[in-house]
């Protein structure tokens, strides 16, 4: 297993090298440049010419890159030109946020999706199916922002049932820790502010888990569909074992390997898709951020958060291949 590890970890060196090559280069040929967000419009072309001058922008792009790396490998990711903090500190300040909204979504996802695909397959064919199938198009073609926007509506600004933005009400005094609100409340045991965050986490979070969830439930149907054509399954019936035996140890356990597959890219694509989320919902985390970085052409802030979230992704994969290899011993093998 350790070998495995070591194996995953190594290919993924050269993937998150080749990504800081391109995403530097795209970043500089963006248009305009920060001279623009940071000086007034009516500056002249010399003091805009200085300004880049003095942020080195006006050097081989190669020397620029040279510069970049090497500030990464000791750590330093550079300085926000909205904020003047470190780019690490602001990122640690948003990423509590979008994890928090990223896992409400997956948990919406996972413990809707896998039981409805499978009792999709269960009853192919019938109502349940016919609803599941036709929910998880329904799902897959809505635009996220679209229906956070309705369940805000409807949900937080018609029947008052949800807050309508932020993390957490204004009123709650609660002790931060670790900056996961909801984490926080359970550990100093603040039982309203824990309540509150999770509150205000449940409809960006429905709207954020529309896609994964459709996706999991066509995924898990067809796969449980497939296994339960197999031969072994048969067999399994044939010699009388138990009905729930057969269901978990031999239908599901292999129905899971392409889902938690999909599981782990859907992960990772959630931090990065959840600007409009974000947005709309005021949260106040990565993507609302990244978003005012490419308005201001705050080059660090949009390097050093994409590479962060590009390593988080290659992390999540890399539980992925673990867990994959957990479940199907031929993995490692190979």
């Amino acid at each position: 297993m350790l070998r495995f590890i070591t194996r995953r970890v190594l290919t993924a060196v050269p993937t998150l090298f080749g990504l800081s090559v391109l995403l530097f280069f795209w970043v500089r040929l963006l248009p305009g440049g920060p001279e623009y967000a940071l000086l007034p419009e009516d500056a002249s072309a010399e003091q805009r010419a200085a300004l880049r001058r003095a942020m080195g922008l006006d050097d081989p792009i190669l020397v620029q890159y040279g510069r970049f790396a090497l500030q990464l490998l000791q750590g330093d990711m550079g300085t926000s030109l909205q904020t003047g903090r470190p780019v690490l500190t602001e990122f640690w300040m948003k990423f509590p946020a979008t994890v928090e909204l990223a896992a409400m979504a997956m948990l919406i996802a996972v413990a809707v999706g896998i039981p409805l695909g499978y009792l999709a397959a269960r009853r192919r064919g019938g109502a349940l199916d016919a609803l599941a199938v036709g929910g998880s198009l329904l799902g897959i073609c809505t635009p996220v922002f679209f229906l956070a926007f309705v369940l805000k509506l409807v949900f937080a600004e018609q029947l008052g049932l949800f807050p309508s933005a932020f993390r957490q009400s204004p009123g709650i005094d609660a002790t931060r820790i670790t900056g996961f609100f909801v984490v926080d409340g359970i550990a100093t045991r603040e039982w309203d502010a824990a309540d509150d965050a999770l509150m205000h986490l449940f409809l960006p979070g429905l709207a954020l888990s529309s896609i994964p969830l459709a996706v999991i439930v066509r995924m898990t149907r067809a796969s449980v569909i497939e296994v339960l054509g197999e031969d072994y399954v048969r067999t399994a019936e044939a010699k009388g074992l138990r009905r729930g035996t057969i269901r978990t140890r031999h239908v599901l356990r292999n129905a899971m390997l392409p889902v938690v597959t999909a599981i782990g890219l859907l992960s990772g694509s959630l931090l990065a898709g959840a600007v409009l989320t974000e947005s709309v919902f005021a949260f106040g985390g990565i993507g609302e951020f990244i978003y005012a970085a490419t308005q201001t052409r705050d080059y660090p802030v949009l390097l050093g958060f994409i590479l962060i979230i590009a390593t988080v992704y290659v992390l999540i994969n890399l539980l992925v291949d673990i867990s994959y290899s957990l479940l199907d011993p031929r993995v490692r093998v190979s």
